[in-house]
């Protein structure tokens, strides 16, 4: 009688064990696939603030000029208005870099193509310690005073510009790889030729960039490559330019899972039209 007593207790202890050990996989198998629930969930949120992020970066650059750069933290007010109202009871941290403007710059051109370069920038207004004014009338355009430009090869350049009644000039030349041209240096002098958009008068002259670029607003600097192979240039200027291509990187972390956006977009593109300008030679 006893050992069948014993022999039960053995059945009940093993059948409690095995029941144990059932019950804790399904236990770990349930928080398991709850933790991969929320993490996706999380991952679908933090997509959606950092591609609003994107969203609204690109609204504000819309607002403002060539070369507006801008940074959004998490401890900016503006990212307060990226939040996702799902994700309320988790904290949600944002941020987003506009890069568009610099003081050096390193591009390649191909074959038969071309980089427009605006030797201006926007500055854009502070409402915070990192990012700027988003709305329309708050610009504060930085003229390109000095710049550098060293290249590999032959590379045909001109730069067009507007006088204070909307009249277009422009000057050009041709920079080799033995030299670097710009206008750091007053000695630097390049034939020009200036066309009064609205008389289609030309004018042949002799002007060196720097004083073109004081005399003039709006200056674009327009690099060719006519060459058969790549040439690779490198700009630099102590006040800065805008780039040719802008970038945005916004990023979004909910809970334990992080989403990042890069977006990258050839200005040159969009000024297209210059590149049939008179002055190019």
């Amino acid at each position: 009688m006893q050992n069948k007593s014993g022999f039960s207790t053995i059945i009940a202890i093993l059948i409690t064990a095995f029941l144990t050990v059932l019950w804790a996989g399904m236990l770990n198998l349930f928080i398991t696939e709850n933790s991969m629930s929320h993490f996706l969930s999380d991952g679908i949120s933090a997509y959606m603030s950092a591609e609003w992020a994107l969203e609204y970066t690109l609204l504000k650059s819309s607002n403002h000029r060539e070369g507006f750069s801008d940074t959004i933290t998490d401890s900016d007010a503006e990212s307060s208005l990226l939040q996702n109202p799902l994700s309320e009871i988790k904290k949600t941290t944002i941020s987003s870099t506009l890069r568009a403007s610099d003081t050096s710059y390193t591009g390649s051109i191909i074959p038969g193509s071309f980089d427009i370069i605006p030797l201006f920038y926007d500055a854009g207004e502070r409402i915070q310690d990192s990012s700027k004014n988003p709305n329309k009338n708050t610009s504060d355009i930085i003229k390109t005073i000095d710049f550098v430009v060293t290249q590999n090869g032959d590379i045909n350049w001109n730069i067009i510009g507007n006088d204070t009644n909307g009249k277009t000039y422009g000057i050009s030349g041709i920079g080799s790889s033995t030299k670097s041209f710009g206008n750091i240096s007053s000695a630097v002098i390049t034939q020009g030729v200036s066309k009064q958009m609205d008389t289609n008068i030309m004018i042949a002259n002799t002007k060196s960039i720097q004083n073109f670029l004081n005399t003039y607003d709006n200056n674009y600097l327009i690099l060719s490559n006519i060459s058969s192979t790549p040439i690779q240039y490198h700009i630099t200027s102590s006040n800065g330019f805008a780039l040719p291509v802008r970038s945005i990187s916004t990023s979004s972390t909910v809970g334990k899972s992080k989403q990042n956006i890069d977006f990258n977009e050839n200005r040159s593109r969009l000024f297209d039209i210059l590149k049939y300008s008179i002055f190019n030679k």
